[in-house]
């Protein structure tokens, strides 16, 4: 059950995201970032099978999974932890804990760790997709029942964890971040294992290294049994590669789109509720009307009704550095970055915005400021529309969107 509700609530978002457009402008996304990480390599080179290595196997899918990505969604950005028979460290520790780093280190959208399997049977087949677990009763039932199908030297051992230590409190607040990420990755992927026709032994849950040191959502997949010889044969064959890799690719663009529609939903709702009490509010007792309308002169020239259609570059300039005081705004759009307030997304009203900071993914936020009253702000408002058509007002005191 305690899976079972983030993927409620991230199949609500997906199905109202959807059918609904957002309640504000919204800069232009940076760019999505993947990781994929081909397990093993250089001294560890995994299971062997004869002269087959799972290392190579690894390394070929992850390499076919990136050039399908590269030609179906071109403006993602696709990195390897590894492209050819080497390891980022000796000690298998430090190794998958610089893979996990190396995607924290480029603010990963999604790491995909990419393994085959092994097991005592040559009869055992299918993949599997692991997400992060802490939980000690899933980490003990995992390795009593899959004990002999899985490398538990991949896996932080529970007993090894101190609950105390910085490390542990990091890795367990974001899994619960991030769960409901990895469960939707790992459902897409399971999802487009099983279109290929091939057995799937479904979503599992333990604590691999890699993924424990991880800040972003993730997943770590077996593509299939080395020890069983259709499989084996399969994943070593150019099919089989390229099936596997257009599969995964397939699961991660599907996932890169809900991103955006999971944060454009979240963000949305925050915004709505921003908005209504923001335009509620009155500004401050203590600073009568007239008081604070000669202060927002001061720092920044106050908005006249006809200088929101043309507003003079050289007062709004002079006074963006000032403009962080308190008063009214209407805000043009946020981004999830810093912009340059004379880019091009602010349209006729470039290098006369102030940015303002604010809640959420999208905490910057690009405002015309200086109104005293909310009244005169919504007065501006109508013609502001006609360039951003989600422009709302907000009131704002220190630099920060008030709530």
């Amino acid at each position: 059950m305690r899976k079972l509700i983030p993927l409620l609530l991230v199949a609500m978002m997906l199905h109202v995201s959807s059918n609904a457009q957002t309640t504000e402008n919204v800069a232009l996304m940076d760019k999505r970032v993947v990781v994929l990480d081909a397990g093993h390599g250089g001294p560890r080179p995994g299971k062997c099978v004869g002269k087959v290595r799972e290392a190579d196997i690894n390394l070929a899918v992850a390499k076919a999974v990136k050039a399908s990505l590269n030609s179906r969604m071109p403006d993602l950005e696709v990195y390897l932890t590894r492209d050819d028979d080497t390891a980022l460290h000796a000690d298998r520790n430090v190794d998958n804990k610089l893979r996990a780093e190396f995607a924290n280190k480029r603010g990963s959208d999604l790491l995909l760790s990419i393994h085959a399997n092994a097991a005592d049977s040559p009869k055992v087949c299918g993949s599997e997709v692991w997400v992060l677990s802490l939980d000690e009763d899933t980490l003990r039932q995992n390795r009593k029942n899959a004990g002999s199908f899985v490398d538990t030297g991949e896996m932080m051992l529970v007993e090894n964890i101190s609950k105390s230590s910085m490390g542990y409190i990091i890795a367990l607040t974001n899994q619960m971040t991030n769960d409901p990420f990895n469960n939707t990755f790992a459902r897409l992927a399971d999802a487009e294992f099983k279109s290929l026709k091939r057995h799937s032994r479904g979503v599992k849950y333990n604590d691999w290294t890699v993924l424990y040191w991880l800040e972003g959502p993730g997943a770590l997949v077996e593509l299939g049994f080395m020890t069983n010889a259709d499989e084996l044969a399969y994943m070593t064959s150019d099919k089989g590669v390229k099936e596997l890799g257009e599969a995964l690719a397939s699961s991660i663009i599907k996932f890169v789109e809900s991103l955006d529609k999971m944060q454009s939903y979240t963000y949305s709702t925050d915004v709505e509720t921003s908005a209504e009490s923001s335009i509620e509010q009155k500004p401050a007792e203590s600073k009568p009307a007239d008081s604070a309308k000669e202060s927002a002169k001061e720092s920044v020239k106050e908005p006249a009704k006809e200088s929101v259609k043309e507003p003079a570059k050289e007062s709004v300039k002079e006074g963006t550095k000032e403009a962080a005081k308190e008063g009214y705004a209407i805000q043009l759009l946020s981004s999830r970055t810093e912009l340059s307030t004379d880019d091009t997304q602010f349209k006729v009203y470039r290098g006369r915005v102030v940015m303002l900071q604010g809640s959420g993914s999208y905490k910057y936020k690009y405002c015309l400021a200086g109104y005293a009253t909310a009244a005169e702000a919504r007065a501006d408002l109508q013609e502001v529309r006609k360039h951003f058509a989600d422009a709302y007002v907000v009131r704002y005191s220190n630099g920060s969107i008030a709530k």
